[in-house]
């Protein structure tokens, strides 16, 4: 590790502690009237969502939840989040991981010690055993019936029941659990083949497009992402297997995606990667020459191999361990401008690549991905800007422009997080990287 480069993120999130200490200013700040997301047909829309993770109260409480276990004068501050977060949780429909009450729930249990915010912890396990089941009857229905089709929504990381496991499996409560086994057991049966005129798609084919547009038919496509692939149950099935809660037919469930994985990697001149999706042409044709992805968390090697790399470790697969981590190492030797990075954030930015590799690094005990570390930290550290209202700022997919992002997935508290990770050179100690579902 650069001790130099260490330095100089420590004091980045020292001076980011400082700037996202008052929640009131920063809500205000987020919401100016310029501080607006394009969205395709949808003009520009605000990027503060009170209940949200990606953005919101909870997200940056998790920030101050980490903190706090070095210094616990931040435990003022994270509590100061969670109670502006409660008051809006009233109008929140319990949904996914990243917004609503589960978004609070998540960040109330990073920041709890032991007996704290145990209510409305309670509470949402008790919701969720009731709602998971009702969720996801419409899909066993559609499972049974041997149509293919299962939305984003249902399974992803960001709004689907993966996101949801993944809060439920660190939960010690009798309802958690039942919730939990549900979901398992639900991906399970969307990992298991098709039949029929489908006997090519996967279970888990998303019927509509990737940037969620819907479609007529089974056009739709395979998505390999973390974020809204098939990468995030396989993540899920291997933490729960790895974490002692199995269900019937897991490991064979994560045999199947980690086959499908390997089938869909191409190769080209840096080595192995996965394309972001597969669509039903490429099935059909057995396309060679889809493109590779960027590297980030939520879609390309990095999310993938730690997915896979997971997989490996739960049912001790050494050769699936051995592929994820060199296709990530293989990655890194791309020149800085092939990797599609525009910012430091955790979703698609330096930060996110740099705590995927430390983790990868960590678990194989990789030196030659320990040592690409201090290069990643140094890309996140040098976008860090002291006269941007919250240090960093984003950039957006869609427009050359950017935002003042204060949350955790794209925003400040996200690379403060991983740099803080980083600088210690310790493991999260609040758990705020599970909400990733990369530990």
């Amino acid at each position: 590790m650069d001790d130099g480069t260490q330095a100089r993120a420590a004091a980045v999130v020292a001076d980011l502690a400082e700037r996202l200490a008052d929640p009131g200013s920063v809500a205000e700040r987020a919401t100016a009237p310029g501080n607006r997301r394009p969205v395709p047909g949808h003009g520009r829309v605000p990027i503060w969502g009170p209940m949200g993770l990606t953005d919101g109260y909870p997200a940056v409480a998790l920030l101050y939840a980490e903190l706090a276990h070095t210094d616990p004068a931040y435990r003022r501050v994270a509590h100061e989040y969670l109670t502006h977060a409660a008051a809006e949780s009233g109008q929140a429909r319990l949904s996914g991981l990243y917004n609503g009450p589960l978004a609070l729930a998540f960040a109330a249990s990073c920041a709890a010690r032991p007996g704290e915010y145990n209510k409305i912890l309670t509470s949402i396990d008790e919701h969720l055993a009731v709602q998971v089941p009702a969720r996801l009857r419409p899909e066993w229905e559609r499972i049974e019936a041997g149509i293919p089709g299962a939305p984003f929504e249902t399974y992803d990381v960001i709004g689907g029941v993966a996101g949801v496991g993944r809060h439920l499996l660190d939960r010690d409560t009798g309802p958690a659990r039942s919730a939990l086994v549900e979901i398992l057991a639900f991906l399970v049966a969307l990992a298991r083949p098709l039949a029929g005129e489908h006997a090519a798609l996967p279970g888990w084919w998303v019927p509509h497009t990737p940037h969620g547009e819907p479609l007529d038919g089974y056009g739709g496509h395979g998505n390999l992402g973390l974020a809204h692939g098939v990468a995030g149950p396989l993540a899920l099935l291997a933490l729960a297997w790895r974490g002692g809660v199995r269900v019937p037919g897991q490991d064979e469930a994560m045999a199947r995606i980690a086959g499908w994985m390997h089938d869909w990697h191409r190769v080209d001149e840096a080595g192995a990667y996965w394309p972001s999706w597969v669509q039903r042409e490429d099935v059909e044709a057995g396309s060679a020459g889809l493109p590779r992805s960027r590297t980030a968390w939520c879609y390309g090697v990095p999310g993938a191999a730690r997915a896979l790399q997971l997989a490996g470790m739960a049912l001790d697969r050494p050769d699936w361990r051995r592929f994820a981590v060199d296709a990530l190492r293989s990655t890194l030797t791309l020149p800085d401008e092939g990797h599609g990075v525009q910012d430091a954030g955790l979703c698609h930015g330096w930060a996110g690549l740099l705590h995927l590799t430390r983790l990868v690094a960590r678990d194989a005990d990789d030196a030659e991905l320990t040592g690409a570390a201090d290069r990643l930290a140094g890309q996140a550290v040098d976008l860090y800007d002291p006269q941007a209202a919250f240090g960093f700022r984003a950039a957006t997919l869609h427009e050359q422009d950017w935002l003042d992002l204060p949350g955790f997935l794209e925003g400040s508290a996200g690379i403060a997080l991983a740099l803080h990770a980083y600088a210690a050179d310790q493991p999260a100690a609040s758990g705020w990287d599970a909400a990733l579902l990369v530990r």
